[in-house]
């Protein structure tokens, strides 16, 4: 294999005889070497012209390895950095693994653990590379706008839409109130053949009964005091296109007859009229309530319930989604900014961890909420946990059983670095991501650890 396809590795190191040998070594193995004596040369030179692997030095004189990993991160975040020290110490290991190293070397360096330490950070590389590939592909997460997240229970959510988008069925969606029914719906209808005709939204909670059927199926001039003239409902309205029936379970005995007369034929009559109209519309229904519990109860007709759920989605409450809480919080930051003519803030590293802390009952709708709030209220250009409602910061999930594992000096850095990351996965019930959240590393570092270590 030749140099270059071997990649591009960048060198950095005060003391010349260790530079030498490192260089030396990784040169063997048909690596493209550029050693530095100055870090901040390397640095600019990486920049400038692009790398694959970072090898630097802890202690330094002007820079320390630290900073140089501190930079790289934040500059060119896809370069692995591989550290060298001859001070090895704990509190230097776990402190530089949390900054983000791919790996953390003892001087002087046994050239085998070089070579790995150097093809292992590639890979790492290898794949940031492919995921961004990915990632422009799709244009945007899940290529349903408005829907952000990359948790497994989100994907599963999506790949629901785009199974059920395509075909005629109606759409029964369920989930807690703040979940974000609407947008599901939305995204059903945007991917479906009647993308180009209307989606017209109602609430069925929010219209008094005696309303709620004009609402639907229109009235003639006279139908009741205030008709001063006919007026068409939403299925006529929502024409070949897409009706969403929010809070479905709210509608009374008497309008889920009508409702399901109108959903079996496809069509409707006006209130005080006798035309028959036909409509051609496409239910997607949505509730928080517990359907079948009230098709059980009486309360909810049978019929009806099999007629809306033909095909049910199940959104999961932000809880069960923590991983993308983060997403969430730069997607409303930046639209909140935008909205209000204002720069979007950042969160500080600590009104992140109360974020994540949060039960969130009222789910995203109460997240958007609370950064709202917080843009508002914020006086730097950071929100701290300070700025954020009172019903966020004492909403907190329960403390787990599972404590911090005491670690006796006696035991090995791997030992340490594995029961830390064992008790994170405890802490967090297996959630990798805000169990590299809680350690402070990357979630591929933790990935890489949890499979050296023979974690389950």
């Amino acid at each position: 294999m030749n140099q270059k396809a071997k990649g591009r590795v960048f060198v950095f190191d005060d003391d010349a005889d260790s530079l030498q040998s490192v260089v030396a070594a990784l040169r063997r193995d048909g690596f493209d070497v550029f050693p530095f004596a100055d870090p901040r040369e390397g640095l600019a030179r990486v920049e400038a012209e692009g790398g694959d692997v970072v090898v630097t030095d802890l202690r330094m004189p002007g820079l320390t390895g630290l900073e140089v990993l501190r930079h790289v991160t934040k500059k060119i975040p896809d370069v692995p950095v591989v550290i060298l020290t001859a001070y090895g110490t704990v509190e230097g290991a776990i402190e530089a693994v949390r900054a983000g190293a791919s790996d953390f070397l003892l001087k002087p360096v046994e050239i085998p653990r070089l070579r790995a330490a150097v093809f292992k950070a590639l890979k790492e590389r290898g794949m940031h590379r492919e995921i961004e590939r990915l990632r422009e592909e799709a244009g945007r997460p899940f290529g349903i706008e408005g829907i952000v997240g990359s948790s497994r229970a989100m994907g599963e959510v999506l790949r629901k839409i785009r199974l059920v988008a395509p075909t005629r069925m109606n759409v029964l969606i369920t989930g807690e109130s703040g979940t974000g029914k609407e947008l599901v719906a939305r995204g059903v209808h945007g991917l479906s053949p009647r993308a180009d005709r209307p989606f017209l939204p109602l609430n069925c909670a929010a219209i008094p009964e005696t309303l709620l059927e004009s609402e639907l199926f229109g009235h003639e001039k006279g139908a009741f005091t205030g008709a001063t003239a006919s007026r068409p409902g939403k299925f006529e309205n929502a024409e070949g296109g897409t009706l969403f029936l929010d809070e479905v379970g709210d509608v009374s005995p008497a309008i889920q007859s009508k409702l399901l007369r109108a959903i079996e034929q496809k069509e409707v009559t006006r209130v005080g009229g006798s035309q028959v109209i036909h409509a051609d519309v496409r239910i997607i229904a949505a509730t928080n309530q517990d359907l079948k519990g009230r098709v059980e109860a009486k309360a909810f007709r049978e019929d009806l319930y099999y007629r809306l759920n033909v095909f049910n989605i199940v959104v999961p409450p932000l809880r069960e989604r923590r991983e993308d809480i983060p997403k969430l919080c730069d997607h409303f930051l930046a639209l909140i900014g935008k909205e209000n003519g204002l720069p979007p803030k950042r969160l500080s590293p600590a009104a992140l961890k109360s974020l994540l802390a949060c039960r969130w009952p009222g789910n995203v709708r109460q997240l958007r909420n609370a950064l709202e709030t917080a843009t508002l209220v914020a006086h730097g250009d950071a929100i701290e946990p300070g700025d954020l409602p009172p019903e966020v910061t004492q909403a907190v999930l329960p403390p787990t059983s599972a404590e911090p594992i005491p670690l006796p000096a006696s035991r090995t850095l791997v030992e340490m670095e594995r029961d830390a990351i064992r008790a994170a996965l405890v802490q967090t019930a297996g959630n990798k991501t805000l169990a590299a959240k809680l350690l402070g590393i990357g979630l591929r570092t933790l990935h890489r650890k949890v499979k050296e270590f023979g974690i389950d």
